[in-house]
């Protein structure tokens, strides 16, 4: 089954108002859908980008990668992968090369659950039937009242676990912690990311201060290139380091793992290299006895982690559920596996003519 054409939408969805974390401010949701067709069957899979250059995002697959890609055997998936990184060698395979390497490669795996008429779960040997999600958010920007709520909504839908944001002022990350965990209780799991925004001294003070909340992980305390950081915290607290969201491809995974430096991997489906690196990845994660926390794709990580018994759970915003044909479904803190064929992912056509960019 050849590959007969791919096509590119680029969707923007405006936050109004913009949120921040430590070290970014979000004024648009940019979203480029990518559909590889091929035997009157199409596979689905998106980008998130934000409002950080969608339009070179999109250029990856349109003005570079499919001229390659078009005319191959569409089952021939890991020979796709393989030769995308080969084709953007001389520019970087890091960076928009691996998205939009990784964007086609999960639009493969889609299109061959479609073609096969199962789940894409079933593809890479899942061994049960929903996993645990956790509700992320609690951005910087919000107010009291807009923590509480968002909160309160995670936990009316049946979410066990919430993340919110730290690197603001230290003591009003404290505050923020604390009415938190006071609003879930002693059972359910609490997390903290950072975004990079944290010194090691700073670092080293919440941690001792926060200690008594309980917190499953902190997230990115500090620049992914900081191995020497990770590492001095990870030996000064209890509380376990979360980290890899925005690493590209394998590699720079066997650094932090080989190191030590992180409990939790947090593959990216986008930047890690799509299905393919994310299963390399969560294989390096199982073999070194490390636990798994995938970062945003909750759609398609859903599939892949039914497999992974290291599996702590996958992360989850609403962002998209206006957008998307299917609700994603939470029960008792589980994301259930949907049994659509492939990812089981659909856009609603009012979407995405509402929020198309003409260019």
């Amino acid at each position: 089954m050849k590959i007969d054409d791919i096509k590119t939408e680029w969707l923007r969805v405006p936050f109004n108002p913009p949120i921040a974390d430590s070290t970014h401010e979000l004024c648009f949701l940019d979203l480029i859908l990518v559909e590889v067709h091929a035997g009157g069957l199409s596979g689905l899979s998106y980008m998130l980008s934000f409002d950080y250059a969608p339009q070179l995002l999109r250029g990856i697959i349109d003005h570079e990668l499919k001229r390659y890609v078009v005319g191959c055997d569409a089952d021939q998936i890991r020979a796709i992968y393989e030769q995308n990184l080969k084709t953007t060698e001389y520019i970087g395979r890091e960076g928009v090369a691996m998205w939009g390497t990784a964007a086609i490669d999960v639009a493969l795996w889609d299109l061959l659950g479609k073609r096969l008429g199962v789940p894409a779960a079933l593809l890479f040997g899942a061994n049960r039937k929903a996993v645990p999600v956790y509700g992320s958010g609690g951005w910087l920007s919000y107010s009291d009242a807009q923590l509480s709520d968002e909160v309160s909504r995670y936990l009316a839908r049946g979410f066990q676990a919430v993340k919110l944001k730290v690197g603001g002022k230290e003591d009003r990350d404290v505050e923020r912690i604390r009415a938190v965990r006071k609003m879930i209780g002693p059972d359910r799991q609490l997390m903290i990311d950072a975004n990079q925004g944290l010194t090691l001294d700073g670092a080293l003070r919440l941690t001792r201060r926060i200690e008594e909340y309980r917190v499953a992980w902190l997230e990115e305390p500090f620049a992914k290139d900081d191995l020497e950081s990770y590492l001095r915290l990870s030996a000064q607290t209890e509380i376990p380091l979360a980290a890899g969201e925005r690493e590209f491809g394998v590699a720079p995974f066997r650094r932090l793992v080989s190191a030590r430096a992180i409990t939790v991997v947090q593959p990216d489906l986008l930047r890690v290299g799509g299905v393919t690196g994310w299963r390399l990845v969560a294989g390096l994660a199982e073999s070194h006895l490390l636990k798994l926390a995938p970062h945003f794709y909750r759609e398609h990580d859903l599939h892949l982690a039914a497999a992974y018994p290291n599996l702590i759970a996958i992360e989850s915003f609403d962002w998209l559920d206006p957008l998307l044909q299917h609700p994603f479904e939470v029960k008792d803190g589980l994301a259930v596996v949907p049994d659509r064929p492939g990812f089981g992912v659909a856009f609603r056509e009012e979407a995405i003519r509402e929020y198309r960019i003409k260019n």
